[in-house]
C-alpha cells in the first residue's frame, strides 16, 4: 500500500519536512539552554527564593506534559495538519511574553504556556516525520529532525548572550535571551500550515484517498487499507513499547536534561568556565561531531547498536568523572587539585575532558535515537501514533520536572560525584533494556514494526 512512499529516494520533500519540523525542537532546545545561562541573573533581579527557582526551571516540563496529552489525542481524532502550527503559536506567544515577565508568576506561566507548545511539538514533528519518510532514511531524517537542530538551538542560546549581553543593560538582556526564542518560532507557523495530511493517516485511519499528493508518486486506490481495530484495543495492546520506550526516555533525560539545566550552572563553574565558554566547546568539540556520526550509522548499524555503543562510552566517561570528583587523588592529584564545589588546575582539564567524552558518545547513539524520540514513532500503529507518543512525552517531561525540581537538594546532600556516578549506572541499566525490550528498526517499514494488517 505505501510501497512508493517506502522505496522513495530522497527528495526535497524529505528535507523540507527537516527544517519545518525541527524548528520546534530548536525552539526547545534555545529555550532550555537560554534559562540555564540566565538563570542566576533572572532569579537575582526577581528575587526568586530555593523553591521559586526550582519551579521555574521545571515549569516548561510541566506544561509540556499536558500539552503532549492534549495534542496526541485531538492528532489521532482529527489529524496531524489542523494541530500543526498551533504547537509553535504557543511557543511563541510563551517565549514572548518572557520579554515583559515581572515576576516569580509571570514567569512560571509564559515558561508554561511556551512549554505547553513545546510539548505538542514533541508529539507532532517526530510522528509527522515518520509518517512522511521511507524505511531505508527514516532513522537519519527523524534523527536530524531532533538532534542536529537540538545542537544548533544551544549554540544560537549563547550566540544571543555573548551579543546581547554587553549591548544591553544587564536589566533587559536576561528578558531579551529568553524571549529570541519566539523568532524562528514565529517564522515557520506559516510553513506548518502549509504541510499536507500525512498519507498514513488518511488512509489508515479516515480510509480516504489522499486528495494532497505532494509527496506521492503512486497510489493504489482500490486499496483505502482502513484500520479496523479499535482505538482503545490498539492503544492497550500497544502500551508496553510506550511504557517500555518512556522508561528509556526518562533514565536518559535524568542526566542528560540535569546536564543541559545544570551544565553551564554547575559543571562549568567547577571546571572553571563561563557558560558560554562551556557551551560552544560542548556543541563543537562533542555535540556535533557525535550527531554527524549517528547519522551516518543508524540505518547502517542499527538503533540498537548505536545506542549500546554510546552508552559504553558515557559509562566510562562518566565513571571516570565521578570518580575524580570523589576522589582525585586515584588520578594521583592532592587536596590542593580539589576544592568544593569544583576543580582546578589538572583536575579541572581532566573533569573537562571526561564531560565532553561523554556527551560525545551520548549524541552518538542515546541522544539520536532515544533522546530524539525515534523509539515510539516507529513502533506503534498509525491510529494511535500520536496518543502513544503523547503519553511517552507525557511521562518523560513530567518526570524529568520532578527531577529538576529535586535536583539541587539531591546535589546538595550526594555532591556531584556521587550524582555522576549514578548517571553512570543508568548507562548500563539502559543498554541493557534497549536490547532486551525494543525491537530493531532499520529497514522495515512503520506498518511491519506495528505488526498492521490492512482490513
Amino acid at each position: 500500500m505505501f510501497e512508493d512512499l517506502n522505496n522513495s529516494p530522497l527528495r526535497a520533500f524529505h528535507f523540507r519536512n527537516i527544517i519545518v519540523n525541527g524548528v520546534g525542537v530548536f525552539s526547545d532546545s534555545y529555550n532550555l539552554y537560554a534559562f540555564s545561562l540566565v538563570y542566576y541573573t533572572a532569579a537575582q533581579f526577581l528575587d526568586l527564593d530555593s523553591v521559586q527557582k526550582s519551579l521555574v526551571t521545571a515549569s516548561a516540563f510541566y506544561g509540556a506534559a499536558l500539552g503532549a496529552l492534549l495534542f496526541g489525542v485531538v492528532a489521532d481524532r482529527i489529524g496531524r495538519k489542523p494541530m500543526y502550527g498551533i504547537d509553535l503559536a504557543l511557543i511563541f506567544v510563551g517565549s514572548i511574553a518572557q520579554l515583559f515577565i515581572y515576576n516569580f508568576p509571570t514567569l512560571f506561566l509564559s515558561r508554561f504556556a511556551m512549554g505547553f507548545g513545546i510539548g505538542g511539538d514533541y508529539v507532532m514533528s517526530p510522528v509527522i516525520m515518520a509518517e512522511n519518510s521511507n524505511s531505508r532514511d527514516r532513522g537519519k531524517l527523524m534523527a536530524a529532525t531532533f538532534s542536529i537542530m537540538y545542537l544548533l538551538g544551544a549554540t544560537m542560546a549563547a550566540f544571543v548572550l555573548q551579543v546581547a549581553g554587553p549591548l544591553l543593560p544587564v536589566s533587559m538582556s536576561w528578558r531579551v535571551v529568553l524571549s529570541f526564542g519566539s523568532i524562528p518560532a514565529l517564522f515557520v507557523i506559516y510553513y506548518r500550515r502549509k504541510i499536507p495530511e500525512t498519507r498514513r493517516f488518511l488512509t489508515r485511519v479516515k480510509g480516504k484517498v489522499p486528495e494532497e499528493t505532494q509527496n506521492i508518486t503512486h497510489y493504489d486506490q482500490s486499496r483505502p487499507g482502513r484500520d479496523g481495530v479499535p482505538f482503545r484495543a490498539r492503544l492497550l495492546t500497544s502500551l508496553p513499547i510506550i511504557i517500555t520506550g518512556s522508561i528509556l526516555w526518562v533514565l536518559y533525560d535524568t542526566y542528560s536534561t540535569t546536564f543541559t539545566v545544570y551544565g553551564p550552572i554547575t559543571i562549568a563553574s567547577a571546571l572553571g568556565l563561563t557558560p558560554i565558554t562551556f557551551t560552544y566547546a560542548a556543541v563543537f568539540l562533542a555535540g556535533l561531531p557525535g550527531t554527524i556520526l549517528s547519522l551516518i550509522l543508524i540505518d547502517r548499524i542499527g538503533r540498537k547498536k548505536l545506542v549500546a555503543i554510546g552508552y559504553a562510552g558515557v559509562f566510562v566517561a562518566l565513571l571516570l568523572f565521578a570518580i575524580l570528583l570523589i576522589h582525585p587523588s586515584l588520578f594521583g592529584m592532592s587536596t590542593g587539585n580539589r576544592l568544593v564545589p569544583g576543580l582546578v588546575g589538572i583536575a579541572a582539564g581532566f573533569g573537562f575532558t571526561f564531560y565532553l567524552i561523554n556527551y560525545l558518545f551520548s549524541a552518538l547513539g542515546p541522544a539520536t535515537v532515544i533522546g530524539g524520540t525515534i523509539i515510539v514513532p516507529e513502533l506503534l500503529p498509525t491510529k494511535i501514533r500520536a496518543s502513544g507518543q503523547g503519553i511517552n512525552v507525557s511521562i518523560d517531561r513530567l518526570a524529568n520536572a520532578l527531577v529538576i525540581t529535586a535536583f539541587t537538594t539531591l546535589i546538595a546532600f550526594f555532591g556531584l560525584g556521587y550524582i555522576v556516578l549514578i548517571y553512570a549506572m543508568i548507562a548500563i541499566g539502559s543498554s541493557i533494556l534497549m536490547f532486551r525490550a525494543v525491537p530493531e528498526a532499520k529497514g522495515k517499514t512503520l506498518e511491519e514494526l506495528a505488526h498492521e494488517t490492512y482490513v
